[in-house]
C-alpha cells in the first residue's frame, strides 16, 4: 500500500489576504499561485496513481481546490472522479481568542497537548485523525485499494503520521509543518533516505528540526 498525503495549496491566509479569525477558515480559498502548485503536485503524481486510488479531502475550501487543481493537472476530470470528503481531515481549529497571546500558556503546558481557547489542542486534532485512520483502513480492505490520497492540512497531516506510524510525542514535535502541496508517502515498500520507519512503514518528504 502507498498513502500519499499532501498540504493544500498556498491560500488567501497564508499569503495574509484573509484572517481566518475573521472570516469562516473553511471559506478561504487558494491564490493563483497556489492553484498553479497544485497542478504540479497532480502532474507530480499522475494519472496512473490517482486514477487507482481512494482519494479523500477535508471539506475546507482551500483543500477542495487543491485536489481539484491537482487532478486536473494530472490530466483528469474532476467530474469524473469519486472523492471522499471527511470533517475529521479539517484544519485543527485555532478558537476564537488571539493566538499570540496564548503562547506563554503554549510553552507551560506543551505545544501537543495545549488546548486553544475555544478550539482545540494537536493531541484533539490525533484523536479525530486515528478515528478518520480507523474507518479508511477498512473502506481500503473492502475495496482492496492499494493507493490512498489525502488532501488535508499541514497539522493534520502531521497527526496522520505520528498515528499510522506510532510515534512519540517527542518525534512528532521534530515535524515542520509541510510547504503548500509538497507530497508526503507512507508506503510498506522500501523507500530511500526515510524519516521515520516504524516495522515495515516508512514515511519520506518531511522535514525535521534538527
Amino acid at each position: 500500500m502507498i498513502i500519499k498525503l499532501i498540504r493544500h495549496g498556498e491560500s488567501k491566509a497564508n499569503t495574509g489576504e484573509l484572517d481566518a479569525q475573521q472570516v469562516g477558515d473553511h471559506t478561504i480559498g487558494l491564490t493563483e499561485r497556489g492553484r498553479r502548485q497544485a497542478e504540479q503536485a497532480g502532474d507530480a503524481l499522475g494519472a496512473d496513481f490517482l486514477t487507482h486510488s481512494l482519494i479523500y479531502c477535508s471539506p475546507y475550501q482551500r483543500t477542495r481546490e487543491t485536489l481539484r487543481h491537482l487532478l486536473i493537472g494530472a490530466g483528469l476530470d474532476p467530474q469524473e472522479v469519486k472523492v471522499y470528503e471527511d470533517p475529521r481531515l479539517r484544519e485543527v481549529e485555532h478558537g476564537y481568542a488571539n493566538i499570540d497571546a496564548q503562547q506563554e500558556l503554549r510553552r507551560i503546558h506543551g505545544w501537543f497537548y495545549y488546548r486553544y481557547k475555544g478550539g482545540e489542542s494537536p493531541a484533539d486534532c490525533y484523536d479525530r485523525t486515528s478515528s478518520f485512520l480507523e474507518s479508511m483502513m477498512r473502506q481500503a480492505q473492502r475495496s482492496k485499494a492499494q493507493n490512498i490520497l489525502i488532501v488535508t492540512h499541514g497539522l493534520t497531516l502531521r497527526c496522520f503520521v505520528m498515528r499510522y506510524l506510532h510515534l512519540r510525542v517527542e518525534e512528532f514535535e521534530t515535524i515542520k509543518n509541510p510547504a503548500n502541496c509538497e507530497i508526503v508517502t507512507i508506503s510498506d515498500e522500501p523507500q530511500p533516505d526515510p524519516q521515520f520507519v516504524t516495522g515495515r512503514w516508512s514515511v519520506t518528504g518531511l522535514h525535521l528540526r534538527r
